[in-house]
């Protein structure tokens, strides 16, 4: 019905005022769009403009003819355009406000200050330099440092005699820069967020995960060939239970094991999302070996993690991410990485989340999610008393009693 002949018949009963409820039928149904000038019809633009002509095709229609047509094809756009109201109406009515949560987890605190101390060691030589740390009396202290252009440069503060830098730092003059200020130059930002990951490093070091250095990622290995790993953990609904972190899979129609075995594995990254703000991205990956230990050659390796992915959908993923934020964080609500007094890295484990209005899931695949937040605890409470106890007394009379001590070693000497 959208050839000129056929809206010409319909026009020609316009202007004559015949015209029936089929022809009005007709044109609701060829509306395409329209706008307060122009509406289309079908293939055609028609100008519905005051004071103009209405073509169709080679035929036009002026005056009076033309005002009459206008007349209708402005009506039938009225109620178009109210059906179509009443439908998005209806349709949003219908949605469901759901939340998502995502894969990040939002760092609340990061470290103020960097420090910096000249080195002898160049930057091929950081594990000499790294077997002259002392390790401190807190256990739980973490020491990343890195060397750049002669500079050794650390979150500790290197002018603390006890600290475990003493070695590395005897009569050298010891910078402290503002982290903020310092990442302001992009080549610091980089050794900044270097020294963020080798913090992840010695985190997950501590949880018994391997790193790969050639795929940037956190790994479970078994401690001998053939043996299963398992971890307990708080999963998305319950209070605690138990799951394989490496394991051999078995062929569910004959019961025999394959030829490999699967290791959990993750990346973990920091990412800066504001002009000092900062979160934590967790990836969930698996990684396939011949016996727990030695790789699979790599063309065998991307079908079955394909395979396995592929079957993977977002409750699965928030279930993965869900066990990562739990095993990193001992299922506290907060992943705390010190490394000294008022020095250090707090990821709170409330993942990122954002309210969205949509049609929503299948309810077979709307699953809950009960622990979305660690309650505190008598351990968890000690732990921020702790630090609240340590930020008592200020870094600033740290720095400058360190400074007073200095002195007062030149005046002995003299």
């Amino acid at each position: 019905m959208t050839d000129p002949e056929n809206l010409e018949a319909i026009f020609d009963r316009i202007t004559s005022n015949n015209y029936t409820e089929t022809d009005i039928a007709i044109l609701k149904t060829l509306i395409i769009d329209s706008d307060s000038n122009v509406v289309q019809l079908g293939k055609y633009n028609v100008n519905i403009n005051q004071g103009r002509d209405v073509q169709v095709g080679d035929r036009i229609y002026q005056g009076p003819d033309a005002e009459a047509i206008k007349a209708i094809i402005l009506q039938v756009i009225e109620e178009y355009n109210s059906k179509k109201d009443a439908t998005v109406k209806n349709k949003k009515n219908s949605y469901l406000c759901e939340t998502v949560y995502s894969t990040l987890l939002p760092v609340s605190e990061m470290p103020r200050y960097i420090y910096g101390v000249p080195c002898k060691y160049n930057d091929l030589q950081e594990r000499e330099a790294g077997a002259k740390i002392i390790r401190p009396y807190d256990k739980n202290e973490i020491c990343p440092f890195l060397i750049r252009g002669g500079m050794l440069y650390c979150f500790q503060n290197l002018k603390n005699p006890d600290g475990p830098f003493q070695k590395l730092v005897t009569n050298q003059k010891v910078e402290r820069y503002e982290a903020e200020e310092w990442c302001e130059e992009p080549e610091n930002r980089k050794w900044f967020v270097s020294l963020l990951n080798r913090s992840l490093n010695k985190l997950t070091g501590r949880k018994g995960l391997r790193l790969d250095k050639i795929h940037h990622r956190y790994h479970f290995q078994p401690e001998e060939i053939g043996q299963i790993l398992k971890v307990t953990y708080r999963p998305l609904n319950q209070s605690s239970t138990e799951r394989n972190v490496v394991w051999q899979p078995v062929t569910k129609k004959t019961g025999e094991l394959k030829p490999y075995w699967y290791h959990l594995a993750v990346a973990l990254k920091f990412h800066q999302v504001g002009s000092w703000q900062w979160c934590l991205s967790i990836r969930p990956e698996m990684r396939v070996t011949k016996d727990g230990f030695k790789l699979l050659d790599s063309k065998n390796i991307g079908r079955r993690v394909t395979h396995k992915k592929s079957r993977m959908f977002n409750y699965d993923l928030l279930k993965e991410v869900n066990f990562w934020r739990d095993f990193l964080s001992d299922g506290e609500p907060r992943i705390i990485l010190p490394f000294d007094k008022r020095q250090r890295i707090i990821v709170l484990t409330s993942m990122i989340q954002a309210e969205i209005e949509w049609p929503g899931i299948p309810e077979e695949y709307a699953k809950p999610f009960k622990n979305v937040e660690y309650t505190e605890d008598l351990f968890s409470w000690a732990k921020l008393a702790n630090l609240e106890s340590q930020d008592a007394s200020s870094e600033e009379e740290d720095w400058e009693d360190w400074d007073s001590n200095d002195d007062e070693e030149e005046e002995d000497e003299y």
